[in-house]
């Protein structure tokens, strides 16, 4: 894919209202994969690491792929939903589980110290683990979790709840993922980014997300919507500067 060529049609709502569904991961992944250093990088890197420490990924990821199609797998320094777990060979049948079994939600990568790097998402929603010792490739383990602390402990244990519901159900359960509320509005901050990438003004902006249609003197007679287009350009120039890894950890937005 070509560095500079946009990834949406932002005269478009389309490419954008699936968003509305996605939380801060997609969110991270969509402001990643517009990053001009990550798509030069992806593109130039088949197939090998170097330099995806300092995206947060274990590997690269298509930037053509949406976050509904896409599967980054992003760093445990990165994410502090991900999950610790050391794996041991099954032998108790009622407690261990065969991770084979649920098929196409998982993939994985293997980093250079060999841990596991799992990921279950069905798109919308994600589950992450990172694992020691038995490969969980190999059959049925029994894991044993690591969580420690206190103030670093609430994510990791959201993240074991939900990876019990995956077991019980083979399904990544909506109920556990909490809505974001922001969403619709990250997501036309998005467009909006893509719209200045294009070369759109304020007033093309205004027109297609607040119909002024070929009202005169529109930053006058339409005042209001002018002041949340150029709201909406300075939440996008600001989203556009911030190390898309925060999504992830809630320093932004």
């Amino acid at each position: 894919m070509d560095a500079g060529r946009p990834l949406a049609d932002w005269r478009s709502a389309a490419p954008y209202e699936p968003l509305a569904k996605c939380g801060r991961h997609g969110f991270a992944w969509e402001w990643l994969r517009r990053s001009a250093a990550y798509r030069r990088a992806a593109e130039s890197a088949d197939n090998g690491t170097e330099g995806l420490s300092c995206f947060g990924l274990y590997r690269f990821e298509p930037a053509g792929l949406r976050a509904l199609d896409a599967r980054p797998i992003w760093r445990g320094d990165a994410d502090p939903h991900v999950l610790r777990a050391v794996a041991a060979p099954a032998r108790d049948p009622c407690d261990v589980f065969d991770f084979a079994t649920l098929g196409s939600l998982g993939s994985y990568a293997i980093g250079s110290d060999g841990i596991e790097h799992w990921l279950w998402s069905d798109g919308v929603r994600q589950i992450r683990l990172d694992v020691v010792g038995h490969s969980l490739t190999q059959g049925p383990v029994r894991l044993h979790y690591r969580i420690a602390g206190f103030a670093g402990a609430m994510a990791p244990t959201t993240t074991l709840a939900r990876l019990v519901a995956l077991i019980r159900t083979g399904r990544l359960i909506p109920g556990l993922f909490a809505a974001e509320n922001k969403a619709t509005r990250w997501a036309l901050v998005l467009r909006t980014h893509d719209a200045l990438a294009a070369g759109a003004t304020q007033r093309e902006l205004a027109e297609q997300f607040f119909d002024i249609g070929g009202v005169p003197r529109w930053r006058i007679t339409a005042a209001s919507d002018r002041e949340r287009v150029r709201r909406l350009v300075t939440a996008a120039r600001t989203a556009a500067q911030v190390d898309p890894r925060h999504w992830l950890d809630g320093r932004f937005p």
